[in-house]
């Protein structure tokens, strides 16, 4: 009998007509599986939104890159006048010569600078690089060109523009071909990069950034910062702000990454640098991914609970309504499992009803969040068969003990409850 399909239709269609019975009170019960299954799903599709959009950024900067970067040490705040930190050029030579693997360095020196063109002047930072630099940090021309090795050569005087800065310089105009004037000297506008929505792994926003050759950055403009504070003056020299490595492949990232650590530090007493592995904050970020949507789902899996508490308090109550029912059942020869599975099939239908109310507003939280805030939300498959199967489990586990204190329930004394 219980594989006999009609079997099954009829206990469904029973347990569907007792909850109607009590419709308001069937409703509110439902409820606590609706909000947390909701909870779940939209909970999970935010976290999972805001573990994207970081992943996406880092995989943007280049897992196969790794940037060096100069930093003023806490040390070094004190009272001189003029205080020499980060990194050097036999660092960069170092890393050159010893590093296995690398296929593209470029390192960076910049400094801000009143930039003139024509009446219109502007400040920004010149950041002094080699032709390597547009590929380790994934930026496009738009027009013209980058540096080039000739440019390096021979010191040449020429410039690239990000895209604001010479919007801001020249308006509608194309700025290639075009002259600047950098302190005392003129430099031609060789190149025009593409604007760049995100954030790079760049020590400035390459759409602000004038860039120029390292080698006549070296040889025209000054290395020495100034910095005026309260009532006092301080000079801050640096060699290299930044250097940033392509590897050939991410295989033996770790090992090249902590070969450059232990190079840096054994010149460098005081810490005076950072260094950025994009591969591995990945590899960090997708733990913690893992380990936070963990700890969400198990938060709004409470709320599942909560339902689950409240849908067999109502079938205790249910079942002290229907003791006669009960009885005249087992009296008719209906068998203990009889009673057990018709209890069940309504503390089921119960969550899967709910179950899929909630699936719907947790579908609708996440489009909510995304268009008022602005956030990335993403809900999985696995989130949403997770959480109703939840609900499911939670409403069977629930709903056993008010079936099973149903069935036990003596024919005889139950016939008698008025």
């Amino acid at each position: 009998m219980r594989s006999d399909p009609r079997f099954w239709f009829q206990l469904v269609r029973v347990g569907a007509r007792s909850l109607r019975v009590h419709k308001l009170r069937s409703s509110l019960t439902m409820l606590g599986m609706v909000f947390g299954v909701a909870s779940v799903v939209s909970i999970l599709a935010i976290g999972e939104g805001a573990s994207y959009e970081v992943q996406a950024q880092l995989r943007r900067f280049g897992p196969d890159r790794i940037v060096l970067r100069s930093v003023l040490p806490s040390t070094a705040s004190g009272s001189k006048d003029r205080i020499d930190y980060g990194l050097k050029l036999t660092d960069l030579a170092r890393i050159e010569a010893l590093v296995p693997g690398v296929a593209a360095i470029a390192p960076t020196y910049a400094l801000q600078k009143e930039v003139h063109q024509g009446a219109t002047s502007t400040s920004a930072p010149l950041v002094c690089t080699t032709p390597s630099f547009l590929g380790i940090h994934q930026l496009g021309v738009s027009r013209g060109r980058f540096l080039s090795d000739t440019d390096l050569d021979t010191a040449a005087n020429v410039a690239v523009l990000g895209a604001r800065v010479a919007r801001t310089l020249f308006g509608a105009e194309d700025p290639v071909g075009q002259d600047l004037k950098l302190g005392s000297g003129q430099y031609r506008v060789v190149g025009l990069l593409n604007p760049r929505a995100e954030r790079s792994a760049a020590l400035h926003d390459p759409n602000d950034s004038i860039f120029l050759p390292v080698t006549t950055g070296r040889m025209r403009l000054e290395n020495v910062a100034r910095i005026v504070g309260a009532g006092s003056r301080r000079y801050e020299c640096v060699e290299v702000h930044e250097i940033g490595l392509r590897l050939q492949d991410t295989e033996r990232i770790d090992q090249q990454a902590a070969m450059l650590r232990r190079l840096i530090a054994d010149a460098h007493p005081i810490v005076d640098y950072e260094i950025r592995v994009p591969f591995e904050e990945l590899r960090t970020m997708e733990r913690t991914k893992s380990i936070f949507s963990w700890v969400l789902g198990s938060i709004a899996g409470i709320s599942l609970l909560v339902g689950g508490i409240g849908i067999m308090n109502i079938m205790l109550a249910t079942v002290t309504e229907r003791t006669r029912e009960i009885g005249i059942r087992r009296a008719l020869g209906a068998k203990r499992w009889h009673v057990v599975l018709q209890f069940v099939v309504e503390t089921v239908l119960l969550s899967v009803c709910g179950g899929i109310l909630g699936l719907g507003l947790g579908l609708a939280i996440p489009a909510i969040v995304e268009w008022a805030a602005g956030m990335k939300t993403i809900v999985t498959i696995q989130s949403m068969v997770l959480a109703l199967g939840i609900s499911v489990v939670v409403g069977i586990v629930f709903g056993l003990y008010p079936a099973r204190r149903a069935a036990r329930m003596d024919p005889i004394e139950a016939l008698r409850y008025a």
